[in-house]
């Protein structure tokens, strides 16, 4: 199922690139604000919607846990899941975008992400399991084991890794549109299966070949010239028809496999990327406010949330309403909560140091 998933995307795709180029109509080809006096909040954006879907799809799990039997409940919850599945790509595409090998590399991603995430690590291989072992949780640290998503933090390391030391090869004007090619074909190669009988188990989870198109795509896109002066309705008309059709199959798909569909299809997540941004200036100021914040705590909420959703485990999600108001508290809980703790650390942080400064 997997696989015609990934083949109709590619045919849809293609039809959309002959489409564009045929009849020569401009596309709104998402590129960012270089300007220093402005901070770029459309990527924020993105990535809000991002963060969100990953949430989606770790709250279908946990519906399943307690109510495998009722069918419809776990059908529409799985469902939200698989429309959320572009949010992995999305995150490791805007994570791209602004990156730049420059001196003290490496010192953000240490005090913001490794720092955090091996905090986090042993904290949560401390709650979760009972026979504590240094191999195992050196394991379950090096491969993101200790809460399942928690693999994300590896696979980025990966990739900032790769940028740091080929970043020129990622750069390079004169071919840049030939890796591009390249990265696509090995990310459809990997999400087909075909590396899978050559790579070890444990790294099938965190292989940076299942997502190496949407990192190198991000860092192209960081390195274009913004383009909103090619703003087109066409474009924006002819998406949104093929978004239309991708959607309503994604529906029949989900509802006749009953599957979940893997994080890293190479093409529903463009299709969410470009309707997206080509509709953001259409969509409500409160809503884009609101993605943009979840964009900004996106790190908190996913390091902080396996937790909660791992404690709520313990509680019938139908005990907080029944399934649609279960679904949204939950929702709520595992957005809201980070997103609290991050607020009041940086009070705390901006408290502390305006005491130091006077």
């Amino acid at each position: 199922m997997n696989m015609e998933w990934e083949l109709l995307g590619i045919i849809l795709a293609g039809m959309v690139v002959i489409t564009f180029y045929c009849f020569k109509i401009p596309l709104d080809w998402p590129a960012p604000n270089h300007s220093k006096e402005k901070r770029e909040t459309r990527f924020d954006i993105l990535r809000g919607f991002a963060m969100t879907g990953i949430v989606m799809i770790h709250i279908h799990s946990y519906f399943q846990f307690f109510h495998p039997a009722d069918s419809f409940t776990i059908q529409n919850t799985l469902l939200l899941s698989n429309l959320a599945r572009f949010s992995v790509p999305i995150f490791i595409l805007t994570s791209a975008i602004f990156l730049r090998k420059k001196n003290g590399y490496w010192n953000s991603k240490i005090k913001h992400l490794i720092l955090p995430y091996t905090i986090f690590s042993i904290l949560g291989y401390w709650i979760k399991y009972k026979d504590y072992s240094v191999f195992e949780f050196l394991e379950f640290y090096f491969f993101g084991k200790v809460f399942t998503p928690f693999y994300f933090v590896p696979l980025l390391l990966q990739f900032y890794l790769l940028y740091y030391l080929i970043s020129s090869v990622f750069t390079k004007e004169t071919y840049k549109y030939w890796i591009l090619l390249l990265s696509f074909i090995i990310n459809t190669v990997s999400n087909l299966g075909f590396f899978d009988d050559y790579l070890p188990k444990n790294y099938q989870s965190i292989s940076i070949l299942n997502y190496i198109f949407f990192f190198v795509l991000g860092i192209q896109i960081g390195n274009s010239k913004d383009t909103k002066t090619l703003h087109s309705n066409h474009s924006q008309y002819i998406l949104s028809a093929f978004f239309s059709v991708f959607f309503v199959l994604l529906i029949v798909f989900s509802h006749l496999y009953v599957v979940d569909l893997k994080n890293h299809h190479t093409i529903y997540p463009i299709f969410i990327m470009f309707f997206l941004w080509n509709h953001l200036d259409q969509m409500n100021t409160s809503i884009t406010k609101l993605f943009n914040f979840i964009g900004n705590q996106s790190i908190f909420i996913f390091l902080l949330h396996p937790f909660i959703i791992h404690f709520m485990h313990s509680v019938d999600p139908y005990t907080f309403g029944g399934p649609i108001f279960g679904y949204l508290f939950t929702l709520l809980l595992n957005v809201g909560i980070p997103i609290f703790v991050a607020i009041t650390i940086q009070k705390g942080k901006f408290l502390y140091q305006s005491r130091h400064l006077t």
